[in-house]
Order: structure tokens, then C-alpha cells, then sequence
């Protein structure tokens, strides 16, 4: 039960980010190639399978070379303990969404440009650079000052911090692929919103239009009011002080996502575990017995004719072996006729891959009688 939670975990963990990053088709395509790898080993496809384990090690570099982007914040994401220790952020008072409105709605009608960046709860240290420190409380005038034309740091982004501007001038990450119809701004709004949950405010220098960046997407807004609600939805989410509640890990958020995550877990646990065999398994074969390097005698009065045999390994391992070609090959050459007795060992077993190991013969001791033949008439 626990390696089920483990996996589900993870495989929920992904399943958020590519959400995140709008890369869903990953994973699609992903557990297409499972079904499949799955399917050949169930039915016994050996090309398949062997197909499969062959490319595996190309699949994994090409993967990594062509989702790089993606994989870099699948990592990042995942570092950020803070995500699960739900430790108390600085809030931010409902009077600061009221005078970054404002602001925005002047700078707009000014046709100042501007960038607003409010942080999630992942860091922007990481993915952003430069920026001068400021720390004044959040205000119309402050924020129209510094994104006049002859401020040093207008064409930089603000943080705001709790009910502070903590810092401006600050550099973003460019988005990979320009925007259509849109700036270096939106551009860089969205490189920021791809790589963190931060909520952005673009306001457009030559169009005096209102954008927001949020989760990877450049959204242009055409009615102030539609910009409030997407800020307060987002503060509210994250920051805002009069929701402010200590956060409980509920079931029912992302319950699609959980659901999915936990059946993925499970299935994965049914084929690999229950129907392909997890670690070392054991199996018994009835194996004949057969006489080598005694032409002109024959072989009479044995104790027995088949001995069982015990045979451990992983359960593809398994796939490799034809039961049918098993058998103990016992070399007579330095034995004379009469009564014999003769112990079987490992090496007396063939047709066995070597991936298996033969753990158990019984019986072991065989005793026969060697009689000459009479000669031909």
C-alpha cells in the first residue's frame, strides 16, 4: 500500500506540473508507451520487448534533450519544500490590490509602460536578476514615479512584497518564443509565469493596453474590472490578509488529478508487481533425465527418470527460458557397467539462461545399473 501512495504522489506531482506548463500532452504520450511496453510483456512479445529495453537508454537522452525546459522546472518545482511545510508568508493587506489598480488604470491611460509582478508561493530569486531594493509601502504615487520614463529602473519590474514594493528594475526571464501582437514586456512576463506561479501585470508602452501573466499565458484585459477580479482571485489564493487561513491538505482539491495519480499508482502495481513479477521470484520444473558417452551399454533399474528443479530470477528473465529444451545431461564416459550411483549438480542442468539461477534439485542422488549390450547377430 505504501509503494502505491509513493508512486501516486509523484506520478500527481507531474501530472500538476505538466498541468502547470501545459505540457498534459507529455503524459499522454507517456502512458501510451506504457500500455504498450506492458501489453508486449504480458503477451509474451519478445521483439517488442526487446525493442523496447534496446531503445530505452536513447528514449531517456532524447527525452531529456528535447523537454529540457520542462524538466528543469519539473526539478525546480519539486525542491520547493516550502510547497508542503505550508510556512506562513507575509500577507497582503486588501488596500494594496486597491492602489495597484489604481496605478495600473493611470499608467494605462498615460501609455506608461510597466511591469507588476505579485509572488506566489514559489521563490523568484532563482529566475530573476538584477533589481534595486527599495522597501516603501505600496502607493499610487510611488508606483507612478518609478515607472516614469526618467526613472532609472521604469523599464525593470516591481516586486511587491506584503504592503511593500520590495524591489524595482528587476530583470525577467525571456519566454522561449515570442508573443504575437505583443512586446519584450509581455514577453518577459510570460518567460516568468512559465518558470513560477507568480501573478504579472503588463501595462503596454505603445498601446496603453492591460495584460495579465499567469501560469504560462498572456491574457490581454479589456475592462478594469475584469483586472480586479483576476488580482483579488489570485491574492486571495495566495496572499490576500482577510482570507488569510492556516492551509489544510484537502481531498477534494485537484481531486481529478489525485484520482487519476492513484489509479495510474495502481494499475502500474497490478502489471508490474502482481502480473510481471516484482524481484526475485521462484519457480519448479520437472526436468528428464538423459545419458550421454556410453555407446554399447544401456541404462537400467534407475531410482528415478525426472528430477524437479527450483529456478530463481526476475520474472522477465523468465520469458527467455523454453521449458521444454530443459534437461539433465548426465556424462557417463569414465563409468564402468554395474551398479552406479551418481550425484547431480548444477552444471549437470542445461538449456538454463544465465540470468536464472538453479537454487534446488530433488532428487539428487541417482542410482542405475549400466548393462552392456549384447552384440548384434
Amino acid at each position: 500500500m505504501a509503494d502505491i501512495l509513493v508512486v501516486a504522489v509523484l506520478i500527481y506531482a507531474v501530472i500538476l506540473l505538466l498541468k502547470k506548463t501545459h505540457s498534459l500532452f507529455l503524459f499522454n504520450g507517456i502512458g501510451v508507451l506504457v500500455l504498450i511496453y506492458i501489453a508486449a510483456r504480458y503477451f509474451n512479445l519478445y521483439l517488442t520487448s526487446y525493442l523496447f529495453s534496446f531503445f530505452f537508454g536513447f528514449f531517456v537522452i532524447i527525452f531529456i534533450v528535447v523537454f529540457q525546459r520542462e524538466l528543469r522546472r519539473f526539478f525546480e518545482w519539486l525542491s520547493l519544500w516550502r510547497r508542503f511545510s505550508y510556512s506562513k508568508r507575509e500577507l497582503i493587506p486588501e488596500t494594496v490590490s486597491l492602489q495597484v489598480i489604481d496605478a495600473v488604470e493611470r499608467l494605462a491611460l498615460s501609455k506608461t509602460g510597466a511591469l507588476i509582478v505579485f509572488q506566489g508561493e514559489e521563490p523568484l530569486d532563482n529566475v530573476t536578476g538584477g533589481g534595486i531594493a527599495l522597501g516603501g509601502r505600496v502607493s499610487v504615487p510611488l508606483l507612478l514615479s518609478i515607472f516614469d520614463t526618467s526613472s532609472p529602473g521604469h523599464d525593470g519590474a516591481v516586486f511587491i512584497q506584503g504592503d511593500r514594493v520590495r524591489a524595482f528594475g528587476a530583470h525577467l526571464p525571456l519566454a522561449h518564443h515570442g508573443i504575437k501582437n505583443f512586446g519584450t514586456r509581455h514577453r518577459a512576463a510570460l518567460g516568468l509565469s512559465e518558470r513560477t506561479d507568480a501573478f504579472i501585470i503588463i501595462v503596454s508602452e505603445e498601446k496603453g493596453t492591460i495584460s495579465v501573466a499567469e501560469d504560462g499565458e498572456v491574457k490581454l484585459i479589456t475592462d478594469i474590472d475584469e483586472l480586479t477580479a483576476r488580482l483579488h482571485d489570485f491574492l486571495r489564493t495566495h496572499l490576500l490578509e482577510d482570507g488569510a487561513e492556516s492551509k489544510r491538505w484537502t481531498p477534494f482539491v485537484n481531486w481529478k488529478e489525485k484520482a487519476v495519480a492513484l489509479c495510474a499508482s495502481g494499475f502500474l502495481w497490478y502489471a508490474f508487481v502482481v502480473q510481471l513479477g516484482a524481484g526475485t521470484i521462484t519457480r519448479i520444473y520437472d526436468i528428464p533425465i538423459e545419458f550421454r558417452s556410453l555407446p554399447g551399454y544401456t541404462i537400467e533399474n534407475a531410482n528415478f527418470n525426472e528430477v524437479s528443479v527450483s529456478l530463481s530470477g526476475q520474472n522477465q528473465d523468465f520469458s527467455f527460458l523454453n521449458e521444454e529444451r530443459l534437461k539433465v545431461s548426465i556424462d557417463l564416459s569414465d563409468k564402468a557397467d554395474g551398479r552406479q550411483k551418481y550425484d547431480i549438480i548444477n552444471n549437470d542442468i542445461i538449456n538454463v539462461p544465465g540470468s536464472l539461477s538453479i537454487i534446488k534439485i530433488s532428487p539428487r542422488t541417482l542410482q542405475f545399473t549400466i548393462i552392456k549390450s549384447p552384440p548384434e547377430q
